[in-house]
């Protein structure tokens, strides 16, 4: 399980996402988010879809469309911030929250990547026998 370089990338955005989730908890007077987000329902949900993704090594087809759902949720997360410093509210919290959201986008792009890679690699042995 450890041994895959996306169960790596997966790894990281989880412990990014908890980090992001305490940032949130501990700034909760300074930062106001949208409706969407509004009681951190959202930071939840990455963390533990991260989990259950990881646990998900053996069906890749399941872990690449957990991933996929990860990405979306984080796109939303950082659509949520940018309009925030769109608004005017460019705290550094704010920067630092973005910038996490961004690396987990980008971790999560390239585990998926690697995750269809495997599932692509194991059809073509499969063809082969």
């Amino acid at each position: 399980m450890i041994q895959r370089i996306q169960t790596l990338y997966i790894l990281i955005v989880i412990i990014l996402s908890f980090l992001m989730l305490k940032l949130t908890i501990d700034f909760s007077n300074d930062i106001k988010l949208n409706s969407l987000v509004k009681r951190y329902y959202v930071f939840y949900f990455i963390p533990v879809i991260g989990i259950l993704t990881l646990f998900l090594y053996k069906k890749r087809v399941i872990q690449s469309k957990m991933c996929l759902i990860m990405l979306g949720i984080n796109v939303l997360v950082l659509i949520s911030y940018g309009l925030k410093i769109y608004e005017g509210n460019s705290s550094f919290i704010n920067l630092v929250l973005i910038a996490c959201s961004i690396i987990e986008c980008i971790l999560l792009f390239v585990a998926r990547k690697a995750i269809n890679k495997d599932e692509n690699l194991v059809r073509s042995i499969d063809r082969i026998r």
